[in-house]
């Protein structure tokens, strides 16, 4: 994996203020604070943010985790739907979706819809052309994608060619780091793992 390989990290979004009344929660007190922890730490990783592309999911938990970066940086998020959280089933109440999420981790990718599956093959060849196309720059060195729970399973089981949906369960704000070469992505490490009490939105 030498030569021109791109990193992508994926971050998960921080703790959110999960409701099932809302499709669309911002960030906790303890979640704005992880995203402030986080861009102190993506800082002293990446000394030269000039070469870092900051991509969201448009949900705002993700938007909001990568603000205090994008601010640090005085750089651009680019929001990018491919890197969306999975979509529920058609149909299915916004209340019932965290009982389906639990009783789709116990699943396989092989038995998702047709629309899920739409989303998974966006979401993956989002990122095999990241680094060439995307963000603008062939100057850029590594692009930072926050995003959720299920797109990295996603991604990681793709990767591993796993068919099972939960790979792991990423901690809220962890970084997934893959490389792209040559259009191939590779899973270079998980991101730090929360075992337990973990809600996934």
């Amino acid at each position: 994996m030498e030569g021109n390989a791109h990193r992508i990290i994926l971050i998960r979004h921080g703790e959110a203020d999960k409701s099932p009344e809302d499709a669309d929660p911002g960030l906790t007190a303890t979640g704005h604070q992880q995203a402030q922890s986080l861009s102190k730490q993506l800082s002293q990783l990446f000394p030269e943010p000039e070469r870092v592309g900051l991509v969201s999911s448009p949900k705002t938990r993700a938007l909001q985790t990568a603000i205090p970066t994008a601010s640090a940086w005085q750089k651009k998020i680019v929001e990018e739907p491919a890197v969306i959280e999975i979509p529920s089933p058609q149909g299915l109440p916004l209340a019932e979706r965290g009982k389906w999420i639990q009783a789709l981790l116990h699943s396989s990718w092989s038995t998702i819809t047709p629309a899920q599956q739409v989303w998974r093959e966006r979401t993956i060849a989002f990122l095999r052309q990241l680094g060439s196309t995307c963000t603008g720059a062939d100057t850029m060195a590594t692009t930072l994608v926050f995003c959720h729970f299920m797109v990295i399973n996603s991604v990681v089981a793709a990767i591993r060619g796993d068919d099972r949906v939960a790979q792991f369960h990423p901690d809220y704000t962890s970084c997934t780091e893959l490389s792209l070469v040559s259009g191939d992505l590779w899973l270079v490490e998980l991101g730090r793992e929360k075992n337990s009490g973990n809600r996934i939105r």
